[in-house]
């Protein structure tokens, strides 16, 4: 596939956790709106490998912190996506799809060069915020709608990508006490950061 060795598109769900980006580094970097959930995300990820050949994809956006030690407004690369709702109602309970399976058939993981600028961590890809059903054999510190489609196609074409979420709330707190906002200022910094540092790196399909 011809790529660029500079050319790198970024994916984010939401104009509200692009629009401080886009504001300050539109014009420089091309943005794209990907869509809310992990469907819409693998649909447009597709579409810009066929169409546009990038060197490398970033999907950016906020999530919730299932880890309540993990600060608000901290951005963290994510390593690993879980598919971790994926399973079954039965009698009133959760059985999670990774107890009859390997569990590695629900995940996903990203490589990244050595030196990253910010810390790792391991997600959820969710339907719905805060769902309660979520696999034990899955653990993860943070939850997103997007990661997982994400991963699978980028993995599936063999194109670089990297997925970087600023935490804007924790799972199960009220809706008043989320900071969307200050969550899509510090991403639009971060998201800067994490690009000049991609940059200085040579692209390789991972």
């Amino acid at each position: 596939m011809p790529t660029s060795t500079r050319h790198i598109i970024v994916l984010v769900p939401t104009w509200t956790e692009a629009r401080p980006f886009v504001l300050t580094h539109g014009d420089t970097v091309e943005v794209r709106r990907c869509g809310v959930g992990a469907v819409a995300c693998a649909e447009t990820a597709a579409r810009i490998i066929r169409e546009r050949h990038p060197a490398r994809l970033v999907l950016a956006g906020i999530a919730g912190a299932y880890d309540r030690s993990l600060p608000k407004g901290e951005s963290l690369l994510v390593v690993q996506e879980n598919l971790a709702s994926l399973g079954t109602l039965r009698e009133g309970a959760f059985h999670p799809l990774a107890a009859h399976n390997e569990a590695s058939l629900n995940c996903y993981r990203c490589e990244l060069p050595d030196g990253l600028p910010f810390r790792t961590t391991v997600s959820n890809t969710v339907e719905t915020a805060g769902t309660p059903y979520r696999s034990p054999l899955l653990p993860a510190a943070i939850e997103n709608m997007e990661g997982a489609g994400f991963f699978a196609v980028c993995r599936a074409c063999g194109v670089p990508f990297a997925e970087l979420r600023c935490i804007s709330n924790y799972v199960g707190e009220p809706f008043a006490q989320w900071r969307l906002a200050d969550a899509a200022e510090r991403l639009a910094d971060d998201l800067a950061r994490l690009l000049a540092w991609l940059h200085s790196r040579p692209v390789s399909n991972e």
